[in-house]
């Protein structure tokens, strides 16, 4: 047999597996669209001779940014049929290509998050798996009453078990999904994230002042994000005392909630403080080499990554207690869990900072590797499961 009719024989042979493209394309400021993104980047350049990866691609505007983009043009591509009017429209596609002839037939439909469409085992697979992360469909509060959200939470816990597999990222994850969704722990299988993206690449400096006391605090401007608890407790600080610091705060504005943590940042001096909807890797790793704190006060996470990227950076950080973070760094070196609703406990600890010293990030690294916190070993994980 020729070279080529061996090539084609195994291209034959390789697993396909198929996500959602909306899931991650164009939605970088969001935690759980940059996991699968990093997921799918990565299995695209090391696994491609064992899987094909396809992703489902909605509209024109999806194609265009996938083509765009150097890795993800990689990937196999299937465009949905095209449904008229915007009421439901996302499912009337889902339902309209699964019924189909010529439909695409494929090993594993992935979902990336626990947002199913009911009945959703009709598409043209035969295995389905999803990544929950946590219960945070359910668990996390919402600044608005959002409908789709509740429909999701329904079909969820009524039609699981059409679930071949039934992914989160931390033991806190999991007893979340077996508290709120009612499955069973032994569905569920335990994938950690990687945290290892920010270790190879060249940092972009930003301006930062060093003479200042430079914390990070990183969260969306939501109600569970918790941000507003450590704007409220700098602005309860002496005036003489803030004047040391610089706060540098990263995440999306625009959110349902963000009116609070608005009221908040104009009450605090323009020199005191810098907001960034979004920073690109390569700045968030300077950030997180020349602050003297990052804060990650959320209180509701499956994993929480932005206190992970922090810490593989060595960096002093700060997190809300009994949160995964908090369960897998707690007991490391200048890792710091308080109650982050907690006003006293906040400004207690920003009297502290500058006594905080940073960590050799060579080791923070060996002890992520050690947990299996890497790209490379959850994507292999994730590998041996499509195989299995």
């Amino acid at each position: 047999m020729s070279n080529s009719g061996l090539e084609k024989q195994y291209e034959d042979k390789k697993l396909k597996v198929a996500w959602f493209a909306s899931a991650f394309v164009g939605r970088r400021a969001s935690g759980t669209a940059q996991t699968a993104l990093k997921i799918v980047e990565h299995l695209l350049l090391h696994e491609s001779n064992k899987i094909e990866i396809i992703l489902i691609l909605k509209n024109e505007t999806e194609l265009g940014l996938v083509q765009q983009d150097k890795i993800l043009s990689m990937a196999s591509k299937v465009m949905m049929p095209k449904v008229y009017g915007n009421i439901f429209k996302s499912s009337r596609q889902f339902y309209k290509y699964s019924l189909m002839k010529n439909s695409t037939q494929i090993d594993i439909l992935h979902f990336s998050v626990a947002r199913l469409y009911p009945f959703y085992w009709i598409f043209p697979a035969k295995k389905f798996f999803c990544t929950f992360h946590a219960g945070g469909e359910i668990t996390v509060p919402q600044d608005n009453f959002i409908i789709s959200r509740l429909i999701y939470n329904i079909i969820t816990k009524l039609q699981w078990r059409k679930l071949d597999r039934i992914f989160a990222d931390s033991e806190f994850g999991i007893n979340e999904i077996e508290k709120h969704y009612k499955i069973p722990r032994q569905r569920i299988s335990l994938v950690h994230l990687g945290t290892d993206h920010l270790w190879d690449i060249v940092v972009s400096k930003i301006y930062m002042d060093k003479s200042k006391i430079n914390i990070a605090v990183i969260g969306r401007w939501q109600n569970y994000k918790n941000v507003h608890s450590v704007l409220k407790a700098f602005i309860a600080m002496d005036d003489m005392f803030k004047e040391r610091f610089h706060i540098y705060l990263i995440g999306k504005s625009n959110q349902a909630g963000a009116s609070l943590v608005k009221k908040l940042v104009d009450q605090i001096s323009s020199n005191l403080i810098t907001c960034f909807d979004y920073l690109p890797d390569s700045e968030l790793k300077y950030l997180y080499q020349n602050v003297n704190l990052v804060m990650h006060p959320s209180v509701n996470e499956g994993f929480g990554l932005p206190a992970f990227e922090a810490f593989g950076e060595g960096a002093p950080i700060a997190i809300h207690s009994g949160l995964p973070a908090d369960y897998y760094l707690g007991d490391q070196p200048q890792v710091t869990a308080i109650d982050m609703t907690n006003l006293h406990q906040i400004i207690d600890l920003l009297s502290k900072v500058s006594t905080f010293e940073r960590i050799d990030a060579s080791l923070c690294r060996k002890f992520l590797e050690s947990n299996s916190m890497t790209w490379d070993q959850i994507c292999r994980e994730y590998v041996n499961y499509y195989l299995n």
